[in-house]
């Protein structure tokens, strides 16, 4: 699909003017993303830490910190989509 220099200038000038829009709804359930990251992470380490020296405890941790990263996850997209409601 081809579009006409109206149609360009008219995409551009949209773009700019949500932009703004669109990194402050990302700033805000950043927190939350990083937070969920590293727990996924942590429980990443956990579940291999369990498969190369058979600890039970590391497999219940590894599922506590991924079921927390997930959790966090969830709560950083809702923040975002509800932000996406709150158009200013």
């Amino acid at each position: 699909m081809r579009m006409n220099p109206e149609e360009k200038k008219e995409l551009d000038d949209w773009v700019e003017k949500e932009y703004p829009k669109s990194m402050k709804r990302m700033e805000q359930s950043s927190p939350f993303h990083r937070i969920g990251k590293y727990l996924i992470g942590v429980g990443i380490l956990f579940y291999i830490s369990f498969i190369l020296i058979d600890i039970s405890l590391l497999k219940t941790s590894a599922v506590i910190f991924l079921l927390a990263g997930m959790s966090v996850e969830v709560i950083a997209l809702t923040k975002y989509f509800k932000s996406l409601s709150n158009d200013n």
